[in-house]
């Protein structure tokens, strides 16, 4: 009898899914021994052991005396892996609200964040658009959508943000011109937006110099957060979207300085 392949078809797929599921509990319990990942997960420890080790590679946990661990650090945060698996549901709403903006034969300007990467769901349904980014994902995304004429910047390859930057990034932009740059950030305190990594605020500088108009996406979670390197101002910004769990007193904040901003 032929040994049947099945169980190898599915253990990449079985893996991926016990991954997700170590990072969720790590993610809520912030430090779990191996034993308990282990037992939970119904595998051996080696198994928990190479999980965490590909885990740890990416950057989402740290692996440390017998327990693995989610500790928050702006390195931590900036990880492309990390952030895919954050706010999901807020970063899906703000991406449809904004790509709802885009017309057929606008030419548009993606950073490489999470959220401007689940525009790529609408953006397949529109005709004839140009799509310029530096993100690694959103050339995976659309490289086979046959109504998107896909600009990739190149440049310097960082694996940690799945994305390019640097010099030659930077002068491939200032060559361009876009309707729309869309763009998201790491921190926002006061009325100010930062990013924890230089090469990346960049980037994003010199796509909103070369676009018509500037939309800026916000899942609340920003306005929590610290990053140490100022790259705009929200009065920049021609349309601002902010996901709907933003607390009031923050509302109410952003009210008072006279911003104008949509929630969704």
């Amino acid at each position: 009898m032929t040994p049947s392949h099945s169980g190898a078809d599915e253990a990449p797929m079985k893996g991926d899914v016990r991954r997700q599921q170590i990072l969720s509990i790590v993610q809520a319990q912030k430090s779990v021994p191996l034993n308990q990942l282990a037992t939970e997960l119904g595998v051996s420890r080696m198994t928990i052991h190479r999980d965490l080790d590909l885990l740890e590679s990416r950057g989402l946990l740290r692996k440390e005396r017998g327990e693995a661990t989610a500790e928050s650090s702006l390195l931590f945060e900036s990880n492309f892996h990390y952030r895919r698996q954050t706010d999901e549901l807020s970063k899906r709403e703000l991406a449809r609200a904004a790509a709802a903006m885009i017309e057929p034969g606008n030419v548009i300007m993606l950073d490489d964040s999470t959220t401007t990467l689940m525009m790529c769901d609408v953006i397949e349904t529109i005709e004839n658009v140009t799509v310029i980014s530096n993100s690694l994902a959103v050339c995976n995304r659309l490289r086979e959508a046959s109504n998107v004429h896909l600009i990739i910047t190149g440049g310097d390859y960082h694996d940690t943000h799945q994305s390019f930057s640097g010099l030659v990034c930077e002068t491939v932009i200032g060559q361009l011109r876009s309707d729309w740059a869309f763009l998201s950030a790491a921190s926002v305190i006061g009325n100010r937006l930062f990013h924890q990594d230089q090469e990346v605020l960049r980037v994003k500088r010199a796509f909103m110099e070369v676009s018509e108009r500037k939309v800026l996406l916000l899942t609340a979670g920003k306005f929590k957060t610290r990053a140490l390197n100022q790259f705009a101002d929200l009065s920049e910004f021609d349309r601002i979207l902010i996901s709907k769990a933003l607390d009031e007193a923050t509302v109410k904040q952003l009210n008072q300085s006279g911003v104008g901003f949509e929630l969704v």
